[in-house]
Parts: structure tokens; C-alpha cells; sequence
């Protein structure tokens, strides 16, 4: 069995939690909002005003659910987190019986398809929206409890003995970063697809050495 995904360290919450479908409705109109003026005008564009302005909703409903503009960052970084929580948990599920090989491959590429949809948008998560540290972490440590119940499982496929918990911190941050930079950072003459392959050949040869 894989360790589930869900559990949430206490984070910060918008004023109130959307519980009809109304109100999420609204909260994701408020989230897209800042999408689309982050992408149109730039992050010093964004402000509670706008927001409600091109969500298309009352000031009054965007301060119902977020008591600040940072509480909305969280929320938009947060809602980004869940997106790839879902993809690591659906393809560790899929791929439970699979060698390490198959794994990995489904891993980098769940990782690099979920990023790949919106390169604009996790770019610019990256580097212009503040985002909480902690958020961060708790999503570091619950990819590297997944990965290591995946790992271990599988240990008879590794070569030698090793320290498993060296290797899943290895593996989980290689995947992370090289399939961000698969995305985000590759040089004009190389595919994504060959991208991807170069990240899967890297994380075996480390693996397997």
C-alpha cells in the first residue's frame, strides 16, 4: 500500500472555506482572475480591485474568502501543489507493480505533462508570486514518503545496498528540478520529448550505480 497524499500540515486558509458549489465556484473565478492579470499585466498589476474586476464578482465576495492579496497567493500556489499531488499519487497508484524503470518513467513524465500544460503560468509561480516556505516543505515531505514506499519495494532491483533514504532524496529532487528544467528551461534544440528521455536515463544511471 502507498502512503496517502492528502494529509495537510496547518497551513493559512482563506476567511472562509467555500462549501456550495457557488462559493467554489467563486473562489476558482477569483484564483483565474489573478492568472490571467499576472499573465496580461504582471504581477504589480494584481491588486483586490482588479481581481474582483476581471473575476467578473463584488470586492465584498473577494474579501468573503480572502482576508488579503497574500492569502490569495497562497491559495493559487496551494491549488498549483494539489494539481501535482493528484498526478504523483495517481501514477505512483497506476505504476504500484511496475519495475523502477517503469516508475520512474511515469513519474517524470506525470510530472513534466503537468507542467507542460501551462509553462507561462508555472514560470511565473516560480519567480513572481510569493508562495510560503512551509507549503513547499510539506509537499517536499509527502513526495519523499510516496517515493520512498515506491523505492523500497523495489530495492532488489538496486545494485548494492545503500542508504534508502539518501536515494529517495536524490531521486525525488532530481525529478522535481529536471523536469522542471525539461519544461521550463531546455535549449532550443532539444524536444521535450527528448528532454524527458535524458531525465529518466539521468535518475537510472544513479539509481542502478
Amino acid at each position: 500500500m502507498l502512503a496517502p497524499m492528502r494529509a495537510r500540515a496547518p497551513r493559512v486558509v482563506p476567511r472562509r472555506q467555500p462549501k456550495q458549489r457557488r462559493a467554489r465556484q467563486t473562489v476558482e473565478a477569483v484564483l483565474d482572475a489573478v492568472v490571467r492579470v499576472l499573465k496580461r499585466d504582471g504581477f504589480d498589476a494584481i491588486t483586490t480591485n482588479r481581481i474582483a474586476e476581471v473575476a467578473g464578482v463584488s470586492i465584498g465576495s473577494v474579501y468573503q474568502y480572502f482576508p488579503d492579496k497574500r492569502a490569495i497567493f497562497v491559495a493559487l500556489h496551494q491549488r498549483h501543489v494539489d494539481q501535482i499531488d493528484r498526478v504523483v499519487e495517481a501514477r505512483l497508484v497506476e505504476y504500484a507493480a511496475s519495475s523502477l524503470e517503469d516508475l520512474v518513467r511515469a513519474m517524470v513524465e506525470g510530472m513534466i505533462e503537468a507542467h507542460a500544460t501551462d509553462p507561462e503560468l508555472h514560470e511565473l509561480l516560480l519567480t513572481e508570486v510569493p508562495h510560503r516556505a512551509d507549503g513547499t516543505r510539506d509537499f517536499a515531505v509527502r513526495l519523499h514518503g510516496a517515493f520512498r514506499l515506491a523505492i523500497a519495494s523495489r530495492q532488489h532491483e538496486l545494485k548494492k545496498r545503500r542508504d534508502l533514504d539518501k536515494i529517495v532524496f536524490i531521486v525525488t529532487h532530481m525529478i522535481e528540478a529536471l523536469s522542471h528544467g525539461a519544461v521550463l528551461r531546455r535549449p532550443a534544440g532539444l524536444s521535450l520529448e527528448d528532454a524527458k528521455e535524458e531525465v529518466v536515463r539521468a535518475i537510472l544511471a544513479y539509481v542502478r550505480r
